[in-house]
């Protein structure tokens, strides 16, 4: 005879598993009524994405199951693999969509940055070999040193966070490609 599982332990793991359950009552639910093409290439219908999104975002912790209550008359095991397979060929792009997102932005920020510098920079050689008057130099400054400071502060802030919006996308999609898809069917 098993031992029980401690009360406390099952309420731990329990808690770890964030079950998304969605009701639908055709396929159509899942993938776009405008989209003829076969289900290994359908486009994901919005109202799917928005309402996984949401639910996602309501309770962010431990494995993540997508659980389809569906009426008995779709069962097809070979259909459910199919909706599998593009949920997660979806989100795994999405979620690397997101992240190229993200590195542009950064890499933008970087530009940014080195635009900064180089607008200080000129400015400070300016000044010391005395390139031209002071009066130029100070018209000059006024260019020059507040879009230096700027690029540089501007720069810096998008590199470090690109976009927080961004970046909770690429949580949601991460995670939903690692998420564990299952079907129920009512028999009524």
């Amino acid at each position: 005879m098993e031992a029980p599982i401690p009360k406390k332990v099952e309420e731990e793991h329990i808690q770890d598993i964030q079950d998304l359950s969605v009701a639908i009552d055709t396929w159509d639910d899942i993938f776009s009524d405008f989209d003829p093409g076969p289900i290994e290439k359908r486009v994901l219908s919005e109202d799917f994405l928005t309402e996984i999104k949401k639910r996602f975002r309501e309770s962010r912790r431990g494995q993540v199951t997508i659980t389809f209550l569906a009426p008995g008359a779709l069962k097809d095991e070979v259909f459910e693999r199919k909706v599998i397979r593009r949920l997660k060929q979806y989100f795994k792009f999405r979620s690397l969509s997101v992240l190229e997102e993200i590195n542009a932005l950064r890499r933008r920020g970087l530009y940014f940055v080195l635009t900064g510098i180089t607008s200080l920079a000129t400015l400070t050689f300016l000044t010391y070999y005395r390139a031209a008057e002071q009066l130029v130099l100070e018209l000059i400054a006024i260019i020059l040193m507040p879009l230096g400071w700027f690029g540089i502060w501007e720069g810096f802030s998008r590199i470090i966070e690109p976009s927080p919006y961004k970046k909770r996308d690429h949580e949601i999609f991460a995670r939903l490609a690692k998420a564990s898809i299952k079907f129920r069917y009512s028999e009524a």
